[in-house]
């Protein structure tokens, strides 16, 4: 039998895998020829023995043991290789667990992926939450538990997504579209008390099933098939790839919800996963918990750790020193931590959409209702010291309602700030003026407001300034300060019935969701300002507007403008986030909306990795980068030459100059 192609046929080993180094450089070319199948089989099989011995011998060699593997068992890479060549290898260390050790910057609020709000309680649904697409680290929607990206119709308001038909609940249940849409019903139905119903308004009936005029049940999304989903939208929906990444979509079963009523989520006995891991330890207040490997899931091999332990650290210092010590992989630092691990590979900082804004709670607090108090407010603060002084760069001064690089005029392509300019900033003659306008109106010399915050450091930090500047750029204004846990903030502000309280807001990848915000009558109105006019502008980018970017960009600005002009919430910075992470932690993906760091599908690195596979006669040359976990049906065939060079420590480093991905058969 004969084959004809051009074939460059080379094995590398890396022998910087568990301490050793250099690296071992094999290659064969057959090329331009007809060459029986036969003696292509051998060739390949004499690298195969060769490669197996020599990587072998390296695999005894010493590695380090860190938090992140606390065992010495050869990598899932390895392993991965080793199953697809044929030759395992069963050592005594196999059995022992893979942890990694995480952080918390505060209490959750819950665990009910249909009632999830806060970006604390996002990043810890997304453990045992799947989605039916994941944001991936060019913020784009990939396939997750949908099979591919969403079909949508010509016009815009059908969209069919499929979802995987080997996907189970941690208990062993099938998952199935019904449940996909079992978990879209409950969170707009207003039994289930969701605070996050209003962000599926795009759906038909949604609007009026929250109203309690439809019934869940009309909500317009059905299954037609255990793995085709059909949604029916308002209007067409430039953003529905990113829009479906969110987990009030995880599928939920309701035969477990129903068996467990108003318990349901409470406590990690309660809660049945869908995702990667499964809740364990978690009692609704506790302030530790971990994950353990769901091995039911669909991609169950593809997840490295087999456990995640998370405690809650609101001190910055108490993390880095943790972190130091070995007893986390992963902590938020702020402030002068930044400036300490610049230019260490352990920091990684993350720039994000997410607007810190200082909430006014102007229907409950007389003095708020005042216009030219609230704007006294806005043009006292001084945006750039807090970003530089006391957050150290970790944010950056907000310009307005909306963050700036989350879109661009679609005509000129301007920004945000180019655009429609910078909205807010410090002007302490206009602030002094509005703030003794504002006295004269209220009939009174001094107003006092409490402020309340979270207890981690830096809202405690960011707190303190603000009650500084305050109370120095504006005599006659006393500010007094109340930090306590996440948890509390947030019920407070959900009553609605505060004075001032720091807040952020991450909308979604749609613009508008961050003046919608502000809207009469949705969930997170803090402020519960009420205005025709801002209602009908957020229609307008929710059903006319359409597809039609340059109408939606101008109802944008218009939107933004009016709430700078009324001073409905006065932003401070837009935030980046900084964290330390052990350099071994590979996997994670950063994201500028949404929670900054999914770690949720990590691995570590154990160096790079490269082993032969022969199939069906065909040459197959698997390359691991460092952490990267490599399926036995994927590999990367090199058609291309290499090219090798001699470092400055004798070893030999390779380069791929050309290759293509395919699956072998």
């Amino acid at each position: 039998m004969f084959i004809t192609k051009t074939v460059y046929l080379s094995a590398l080993l890396s022998t910087d895998v568990a301490g050793c180094e250099g690296f071992i450089f094999i290659s064969a070319n057959i090329k331009g020829e007809k060459i029986m199948k036969r003696k292509l089989y051998s060739v390949l099989m004499a690298i195969l023995l060769i490669s197996t011995t020599l990587l072998g011998a390296c695999s005894k060699a010493d590695n380090k043991q860190t938090s992140t593997d606390n065992n010495t068992q050869p990598s899932a890479t390895e392993a991965a290789a080793t199953e697809a060549a044929g030759t395992p290898e069963v050592t005594p260390e196999t059995d022992k667990v893979k942890v990694l050790n995480w952080v918390a910057p505060g209490e959750v609020t819950t665990m009910d992926s249909g009632k999830s709000y806060d970006t604390i309680s996002a990043e810890q649904i997304d453990f045992q939450a799947d989605s039916l697409y994941r944001i991936n680290e060019k913020n784009e929607a990939v396939p997750n538990l949908a099979t591919e990206l969403p079909e949508v119709s010509a016009d815009g308001l059908t969209v069919t997504v499929t979802i995987r038909d080997n996907a189970k609940f941690s208990n062993g249940d099938k998952i199935t579209a019904a449940d996909v849409v079992y978990a879209a019903q409950r969170v707009v139905d207003p039994a289930t008390g969701s605070q996050s119903a209003n962000n599926l308004t795009y759906i038909k009936n949604a609007a009026e099933i929250i109203a309690g005029t439809l019934k869940p049940e009309e909500l317009g999304v059905k299954a037609l098939s255990d793995t085709v989903l059909e949604f029916t939208l308002v209007s067409p929906n430039s953003y529905i790839n990113t829009t479906l990444s969110s987990t009030l979509l995880a599928p939920v079963n309701k035969k477990f919800v129903e068996e467990q009523g108003d318990n349901y989520g409470l406590t990690s006995e309660a809660l049945l996963a869908s995702g990667p891991f499964v809740l364990k330890d978690w009692n609704g207040t506790d302030i530790s918990w971990k994950y353990e490997k769901n091995p039911y899931y669909w991609d169950a091999e593809n997840i490295y750790f087999d456990e995640i332990n998370v405690q809650v650290v609101k001190e910055i210092a108490t993390g880095a020193n943790l972190y130091e010590a070995g007893d986390l992989d992963g902590t938020k630092v702020t402030g002068e931590y930044i400036s300490l691990y610049k230019g260490k590979e352990d920091l990684v900082s993350v720039q994000t959409l997410r607007m810190t804004n200082l909430e006014l709670g102007i229907s409950s607090n007389k003095y708020l209702q005042n216009i030219n108090l609230r704007k006294a407010l806005i043009f006292a603060l001084n945006r750039d010291e807090l970003s530089t002084a006391i957050l150290n760069g970790d944010g950056v001064p907000s310009v307005g309602i909306i963050p700036n690089g989350i879109a661009v005029n679609p005509d000129n392509g301007k920004s945000i700030t180019e655009d429609f300019g910078v909205q807010v900033y410090t002007d302490l003659e206009k602030a002094k003026q509005y703030f003794s306008d504002a006295l004269k109106e209220l009939g009174t010399d001094s107003i006092t407001l409490r402020l309340v915050t979270s207890d981690s450091d830096e809202s405690i930090k960011i707190g303190q300034y603000l009650q500084s500047i305050y109370e120095t750029n504006l005599p006659g204004l006393k500010i007094d300060l109340a930090n306590v846990p996440a948890s509390v903030r947030f019920e407070e502000m959900m009553s609605y019935k505060f004075d001032l309280a720091l807040g952020g807001w991450t909308g979604d990848f749609d613009p508008t969701s961050y003046v919608k915000q502000h809207e009469e009558g949705y969930e997170h109105n803090h402020s519960q300002w009420k205005s025709e006019e801002l209602t009908n502008v957020v229609k307008e980018l929710e059903t006319t507007d359409g597809t039609d970017f340059t109408k939606r960009w101008e109802h944008l600005r218009e939107a933004n403008q009016y709430l700078i002009d009324n001073a409905v919430v006065v932003p401070i910075v837009q935030a980046s986030q900084s964290y330390l992470i052990n350099p071994k932690l590979k996997g994670y993906v950063t994201h500028v909306l949404g929670p900054p760091m999914a770690i949720n599908r990590p691995r570590t690195a154990f160096g790079r990795i490269c082993k032969l596979i022969v199939s069906f006669g065909t040459f197959c040359l698997l390359v691991a980068e460092e952490g990267d976990l490599i399926k036995k049906d994927s590999c990367l065939l090199i058609q291309y030459h290499f090219s090798v060079k001699r470092s400055s420590k004798s070893a030999h480093s390779v380069s791929v100059t050309s290759g293509r991905r395919f699956l072998l058969s």
